[in-house]
C-alpha cells in the first residue's frame, strides 16, 4: 500500500484536490451555510483555472527546487536523527508547517507587496471550497521557495510522511473554506482544534477587523496563543459581506484581471499593526 501511494503520489494528490473539490461542492449544495442568490459561473471558472494552472506549476517547480536544495541537505536531518517514526514526522510537519504559515500569512497582510498577491485569495465575494484553491500563481511560489520545500529538506522526513501530510492539508483547507453547515454546538468544540468553516469565513470578511484575523489553515491553535482569533454570533455569519470593500464586480473575477492583480491592485491599505 505505501510502495502504491509512494510510485502513484502524483496522480493521487491531483485525485484528492480535484476529487476533494467536486465531493466538497456537491455536499455545499445539500448542506449549505449561506445561499447565493448570484451567478457565481465567472469566479467558479476563474477560481478552477487558478487551480490547475497552479498544481501543475508547483509540483514542476518545487520538484526541481527540490534537486537543487538537495545538494544542500544535512547529513543527518533532524527527525531522521532523532530516530521519529513515520507517524511522528506527520504530526511535526503539521505543527511545523502550520507556525511557519500562520507568521507568513501574517506577513502576507502586513506588507503592501505580499498584500497585493494575496488580495486575489481575499478578493473572492462569496466562499465555497473553490476559494480554498484560488491563489494567484506568485502566492504559492513564495511560500514553496522560502518556507515549504527547504522546512522539508532540514527536517528531512520520510516520504510516505510529507505524502499524508499533503492529503491531510488538502483536505481540511478545502472543508475549512467550504460553504458547508456545521451544527453550532458541534462548531464552538472542533474549532478548538481544527479550522471549521466558520472560524475561517471570518478570515474572509469584507470588514479590516476581521480579515486581519484567524490566519491559521489547519490547527487554530497559534491564534489562540498570539491573541488573533475572533468570532461572531452564529446567526450573523451567514449575512456577513465576504470578499474586499473593492473589486465586487464580476469583471474583477476574470481570470485575466486575477492574474494582473499585484501589478493593477492600488488600493492604499490601512497600517497595520500585525
Amino acid at each position: 500500500m505505501i510502495n502504491f501511494i509512494k510510485n502513484n503520489y502524483f496522480e493521487l494528490q491531483f485525485a484528492a484536490l480535484f476529487g476533494g473539490i467536486f465531493l466538497v461542492y456537491i455536499l455545499e449544495g445539500y448542506f449549505p451555510r449561506r445561499r447565493s442568490d448570484t451567478n457565481q459561473t465567472n469566479r467558479w471558472v476563474s477560481n478552477i483555472s487558478l487551480a490547475i494552472f497552479n498544481h501543475f506549476l508547483i509540483l514542476f517547480y518545487t520538484f526541481n527546487l527540490a534537486l537543487i536544495l538537495n545538494q544542500f541537505q544535512p547529513d543527518s536531518p533532524l527527525l531522521r536523527h532523532f530516530g521519529f517514526s513515520d507517524i511522528a514526522s506527520l504530526f511535526v510537519l503539521l505543527f511545523a508547517f502550520e507556525f511557519t504559515s500562520y507568521w507568513s500569512h501574517r506577513a502576507f497582510h502586513k506588507f503592501p507587496i505580499l498584500w497585493r498577491i494575496h488580495s486575489v485569495h481575499h478578493s473572492d465575494t462569496e466562499i465555497d471550497v473553490t476559494t480554498g484553491v484560488r491563489h494567484h500563481p506568485f502566492e504559492p511560489l513564495i511560500i514553496n521557495t522560502i518556507i515549504v520545500t527547504p522546512m522539508v529538506m532540514l527536517l528531512g522526513a520520510p516520504v510516505i510522511s510529507i505524502i499524508l501530510f499533503n492529503f491531510v492539508r488538502t483536505i481540511i483547507v478545502l472543508t475549512s473554506h467550504s460553504n458547508l453547515i456545521i451544527p453550532k454546538r458541534l462548531d464552538k468544540v472542533v474549532r478548538l482544534f481544527v479550522t471549521t468553516p466558520d472560524y475561517h469565513r471570518m478570515h474572509h470578511s469584507s470588514d479590516r477587523r476581521y480579515t486581519d484575523s484567524n490566519f491559521c489553515i489547519v490547527f487554530p491553535i497559534f491564534d489562540y496563543v498570539f491573541g488573533t482569533a475572533t468570532k461572531k454570533p452564529y446567526e450573523e455569519i451567514p449575512n456577513m459581506q465576504i470578499g474586499l470593500e473593492q473589486l465586487r464586480s464580476n469583471e474583477d473575477q476574470r481570470i485575466d484581471q486575477l492574474i494582473m492583480r499585484p501589478f493593477t491592485y492600488n488600493r492604499n491599505p490601512i497600517k497595520r499593526s500585525l
